[in-house]
């Protein structure tokens, strides 16, 4: 049941990080046109192989100072705020409307593959690593209580949520229909966002209390 809840927790922290625009939707939005609905879920694949590296290399950190308290306090403390300011600011940003799915930025075309655009938008994005370097990391010392089988479950529920997110998206403007704010979307932002708010609490408490 708690690698379950891992599973949940992870997946539904991920969800709501894909669906904030950035650097790998806007690949997605401009090459679905011209490579159809697939792009979604293979942009997600060049996502997928930058985050298990980082997986994998955080794993072995976290390995080594998991049996510190005071830094997995730290540790616990730090990914529950940035859980919470980013509850806060995608809250926010619903609520004032600045939310926008549109492509500004006039992409210039390439050569590479779909799987290395995803790859060059994940490392891009100067918030991925600033998540995996709190939010993420905090996860990765709790999944550490179950072994080996913690840090997968967690991985698995992450990039699952951005295969699901991008593949929604690549379909949508691929059979013409406009992403839009509509009130459907603000109120899976606006829960989302509660949500983030909600766990960010929890790994705090637990930081303090000694339970991460």
């Amino acid at each position: 049941m708690e690698l379950i809840l891992l599973f949940f927790n992870s997946f539904m922290v991920g969800f709501s990080g894909a669906m904030m625009p950035g650097p790998l939707l806007a690949v997605g939005i401009s090459q679905t046109p011209l490579h159809g609905w697939r792009t979604g879920p293979v942009i997600s694949v060049g996502h997928a192989i930058a985050e298990i590296a980082v997986v994998v290399l955080l794993s072995f950190g976290v390995a080594a100072i998991s049996q510190n308290t005071l830094i997995t306090k730290i540790i616990g403390v730090a990914g529950g705020l940035a859980l919470i300011l980013m509850g806060l600011s995608m809250a926010r940003d619903t609520l004032k409307r600045k939310v926008s799915y549109k492509l500004e930025d006039n992409l210039k075309s390439s050569e590479r593959k779909l799987a290395g655009k995803g790859i060059v938008a994940t490392l891009s994005n100067p918030y991925w690593f600033v998540w995996w370097g709190t939010t993420g990391l905090a996860f990765l010392v709790k999944s550490m209580h179950f072994g080996i089988i913690g840090p997968v479950i967690f991985y698995f529920g992450h990039i699952m949520s951005d295969f699901v997110w991008y593949t929604a998206v690549s379909i949508l403007i691929w059979k013409g229909k406009n992403i839009i704010m509509g009130a459907g979307l603000k109120t899976l932002l606006l829960l989302c966002a509660a949500f983030l708010v909600y766990l960010g609490t929890t790994f705090i408490y637990d930081g303090l209390t000694g339970g991460l």
